[in-house]
């Protein structure tokens, strides 16, 4: 097909994620590593989320369909679509159906990676080295997620198996959401229950999220009042930073490598 000869550049890599209001250099500095990563591959940023995008106007972020446009107009032969979203819900399956979208009409090869929670062994890895790095003798954790709107969503299943295996680790280990199921609102009269029967004195808040936001800044301040007046709550610390973030903790980005690799070699070599 002649149309094939406007296909000769070489590799491609995207990595979408939500984006944040209040810490989209964290993204930015994500971009940064994985450009040093993959130094010969052409590697962009899409951003879903339309509030960062207009705030962060000056600095050109794009969505994962203009991005795309962009790499399929430069004719590169393989693109790499990276989700960075913890779990496989909503913003996930917007960027698996706008793979699809562009697979009907692009003659490049467009794969797109699974979210980090998604595959078992994947969630295995990055909860097991979170619990651990977060874990306190004296502390209860609650890991708190934002959750999803629909129970029929397919990403409630990694959020189940989330909270299941956290609260198999430990029985200090508790869970709920900020929107979705098992919301505090209707679950904190059982928390702070089971936190006076174990007579716990300190409660870690851990934020399931990749970048906490102003959202999660705000809604943490509202659950650390109404837990047990006796407990003393803080927010919990991957490394010496005062703010929470999961891109932070070392199993996280080494998962989205191999996720990415994973792809690029089941792509094979450019020929």
């Amino acid at each position: 097909m002649k149309r094939q000869r406007h296909y000769q550049q070489g590799r491609a890599l995207i990595l979408c994620c939500f984006g944040s209001v209040v810490a989209q250099e964290r993204y930015q500095q994500l971009l940064q590593q994985a450009q040093a990563r993959y130094p010969d591959y052409d590697v962009r940023l899409a951003v879903s989320s339309r509030m960062v995008i207009k705030k962060y106007q000056g600095d050109t972020l794009q969505t994962l369909p203009q991005v795309l446009a962009q790499l399929d107009a430069n004719g590169h032969r393989q693109i790499v679509v990276a989700s960075v979203y913890l779990f496989p819900t909503a913003e996930h399956q917007q960027l698996l159906d706008t793979v699809a979208g562009f697979y009907q009409f692009s003659l490049s090869r467009i794969v797109a990676t699974p979210a980090l929670l998604q595959p078992v062994n994947s969630a295995n890895a990055i909860l097991t080295e979170l619990y651990n790095t977060i874990r306190q003798p004296d502390s209860h954790n609650l890991f708190i997620h934002h959750g999803a709107p629909d129970l029929a969503h397919s990403g409630y299943s990694a959020i189940w198996y989330s909270q299941q295996l956290l609260e198999q680790m430990s029985a200090q280990n508790h869970s709920c959401s900020l929107e979705g199921a098992n919301p505090f609102s209707l679950v904190k009269q059982h928390l702070n229950q089971q936190l006076q029967t174990a007579k716990a004195s300190k409660i870690q808040l851990v934020p399931m999220l990749l970048v906490s936001g102003n959202h999660f800044v705000n809604d943490v301040q509202k659950i650390a009042s109404e837990l047990d007046e006796n407990t003393t709550t803080e927010v919990a610390k991957i490394n010496d930073d005062n703010t929470f973030c999961l891109l932070d903790l070392p199993q996280t980005i080494q998962t989205l490598w191999k996720h990415i690799d994973t792809e690029f070699n089941k792509l094979g070599e450019l020929t």
